[in-house]
């Protein structure tokens, strides 16, 4: 695993377990607001019963106090009444109800609750914001609705549902033209934000210290795996640098001669099945005891390793083979056939004497130069690759008695 890769796995293993935390923290605040909406249905369907309670009964007389003034928005006969002991009752219907309840819940317990419509009587009855959101889609045929928002500038998670009318509320309004069944208007059901909060904070708190840990986990996990592959990694670049020591001639840095045994065994098999030539050239640099005689081996030396190089540049197709044969002597493997041979043959000659470096003892030239032979074969089942070398060995040996500095061809 490279470094880079690390640091995008990193990376991803964070992205995932934040994009985790943010939905669990919205699923935790779902259920905080689902709560919520169950609370207040409940807190709805006991205001709807205790209505019912009331308005079967007609409404109920209290006693007039501080507490409890006439409702001036009730018209009906016999609103106020005075007992023989002369205690002044005013009656109290489920409306007026609902806002005494609605009061005291607000003082007692936090939670508001609203009863509301689109054209109420009473200034306070009218709807905020939400409300008359709500209730306009009431009128569509929705049951309920629920969120939440700001009342007085506090959060608050919201409810609210439909005030249908029913036979006990035609008593008192049939007059006002109302059908049963009709959506007279309705009570929003508010439950403090802060009294879940707690409960949302530590829900919070234990998924960021959870997550946490689980992100350090991966993150070591990714770091011991990261480490291990290195280490692994490392190894494996030694061993393959001993490999390829072991393939490699120290001098050069061409393939040796045991490189060289296993590539031509591998490639005389692939020539030999699918019948194409396989070409050979065998490289002597011209009077190379002399120039070692004369200048010495470490000059030899550098001279065997600037000749390598430039017959390295040669050869890029993996098909191909250039390689030190042994002393002074180079050999190529290619598989092309006879002409091309000799064209990339001379192209090498060329190069090297194109390198215009000096051997002050070369009965041929100033310069540092060499000899090559070349042959060409297209194996068959009743020869070796031994066969071949031994044609590219007496086309070297003819080009050093012809004169040196030239390319031998093989001819039989």
């Amino acid at each position: 695993m490279r470094r880079i890769t690390f640091l995008v796995y990193a990376v991803l293993w964070l992205m995932l377990l934040s994009l985790n935390l943010y939905q669990q923290v919205m699923d935790t605040k779902q259920y905080a607001q689902n709560i919520a909406t169950r609370q207040a249905e409940m807190f709805f369907d006991h205001i709807i019963l205790v209505r019912k309670w009331n308005a079967s009964h007609g409404g109920v007389y209290v006693p007039v106090d501080a507490g409890t003034q006439p409702n001036p928005y009730l018209k009906v006969p016999n609103r106020d009444l005075e007992t023989k002991e002369g205690v002044k009752l005013t009656l109290v219907n489920p409306a007026y109800m609902t806002r005494q309840l609605a009061e005291m819940s607000q003082s007692q317990t936090g939670i508001n609750f609203h009863i509301t419509s689109t054209e109420p009587l009473r200034p306070e009855n009218k709807p905020d914001h939400w409300e008359a959101q709500a209730l306009a889609a009431f009128q569509k045929g929705l049951k309920s609705v629920s969120g939440s928002g700001e009342i007085d500038g506090k959060p608050f998670y919201r409810y609210m549902a439909p005030l249908l009318v029913e036979a006990e509320c035609l008593k008192c309004h049939d007059q006002d033209g109302y059908k049963l069944g009709d959506v007279r208007g309705g009570v929003s059901v508010n439950i403090p934000a802060a009294t879940l909060e707690s409960f949302v904070n530590e829900r919070v708190d234990h998924l960021v210290i959870t997550h946490t840990i689980v992100a350090l986990i991966g993150l070591i996990v990714l770091l011991l795996s990261y480490l291990a592959q290195a280490r692994l990694s490392k190894r494996l670049d030694k061993a393959q640098s001993r490999l390829q020591l072991a393939y490699l001639d120290s001098l050069t840095l061409l393939p040796n001669r045991r490189y060289y045994d296993a590539f031509v065994k591998r490639e005389w098999k692939r020539a030999l099945r699918h019948q194409y030539p396989l070409s050979m050239i065998m490289i002597d640099i011209d009077f190379f005891k002399s120039y070692n005689d004369n200048l010495g081996h470490l000059e030899g030396d550098q001279c065997l390793r600037q000749v390598a190089r430039t017959l390295k540049r040669f050869f890029r197709r993996p098909g191909d083979l250039i390689a030190r044969y042994g002393g002074e002597e180079f050999c190529v493997v290619a598989a092309c056939d006879a002409e091309q041979i000799w064209v990339l043959a001379e192209i090498l000659r060329k190069a090297v004497e194109n390198m215009r470096m000096p051997h002050p003892d070369s009965k041929i030239s100033e310069f540092v130069t060499i000899s090559l032979g070349v042959a060409t074969i297209i194996p068959g089942h009743d020869q070796a690759f031994d066969g071949l070398l031994y044609r590219a060995d007496q086309a070297l040996y003819d080009a050093k008695a012809s004169g040196r500095n030239r390319v031998g061809r093989y001819r039989e």
